[in-house]
């Protein structure tokens, strides 16, 4: 969405807004930055309203978890680099993410924080202007201490986020070498996804041929294949702490609605 239909789109979705709706614009932060990822997302106007109606009912619904979301107070998770963002982008020029489950140490990490995570970095990437994402899984290490933390809320909370709550598509899940409690989280969880996105869903196993076909391997570490000394884009992670100010207004405007 660019040039001179920007305006008139950004204008079509204004006046979709009720006085509700634009109070739930934290103020401090650029109300038209704000709108436009939604209409990055959606370029369709009405469409755009109803995921930002979406997106805001999720975060009144659940303060709880956006409470936490905020680079500072989820720093001892993003420093353990459980969840990354990579240095490179996916074949399609999207933003890859990583999750390697051999980093999540369950007994100082729940699935909330990962879960938190993901949200974080998944707004900020939104807000770079970029309406879709690749994520990779890495189930080594995925095990019981980890499989015992699914409740019935994080899977709420899981769907929410994968469903279109918030104004970012997956454009890919690729999962690698699937453990032995790899198949019980995809009976409960993959397997209730919508039909587009299961389209979307490629297990590799252990294949990083396969993979690098989706990932090009300048934008993978070299553990999987790839030739990125990073294991986490540096510049991003240094942007997303100085944004601490306008996750602070996001957490303090909902927490008080």
């Amino acid at each position: 969405m660019e040039g001179k239909e920007q305006p008139l789109r950004l204008k079509e979705f204004r006046n979709l807004l009720s006085s509700s709706d634009l109070e739930n614009i934290p103020s401090g932060i650029n109300e038209n930055e704000h709108l436009l990822r939604f209409l990055r997302f959606k370029e369709n106007p009405q469409r755009a309203y109803q995921t930002f109606v979406k997106y805001h009912k999720f975060r009144h619904s659940d303060k709880e978890l956006f409470s936490k979301l905020r680079p500072g107070v989820l720093k001892y998770v993003l420093d353990g680099k459980i969840f990354t963002k990579q240095p490179g982008n996916d074949a399609n020029g999207w933003p890859v993410l990583l999750l390697r489950c051999k980093r999540w140490n369950a007994s100082g990490v729940s699935v909330t924080d990962i879960i938190c995570v993901t949200i974080l970095l998944l707004e900020e990437i939104s807000r770079r202007q970029s309406s879709g994402v690749s994520i990779v899984i890495d189930w080594d290490g995925f095990g019981f201490a980890q499989y015992r933390q699914i409740t019935y809320r994080t899977l709420v909370r899981g769907f929410a986020v994968l469903q279109g709550t918030l104004p970012i598509s997956f454009k890919g899940i690729h999962q690698l070498n699937p453990s032995i409690m790899f198949s019980m989280v995809s009976k409960i969880f993959f397997s209730l996804l919508s039909a587009k996105l299961k389209k979307r869903i490629h297990i590799h196993g252990t294949d990083l041929e396969s993979f690098a076909a989706h990932i090009p391997k300048s934008s993978l570490p070299v553990e999987y294949g790839g030739t990125s000394e990073e294991d986490e884009d540096r510049e991003f992670m240094d942007t997303l702490y100085k944004n601490e100010d306008y996750y602070c207004k996001l957490t303090e405007h909902f927490r008080q609605t």
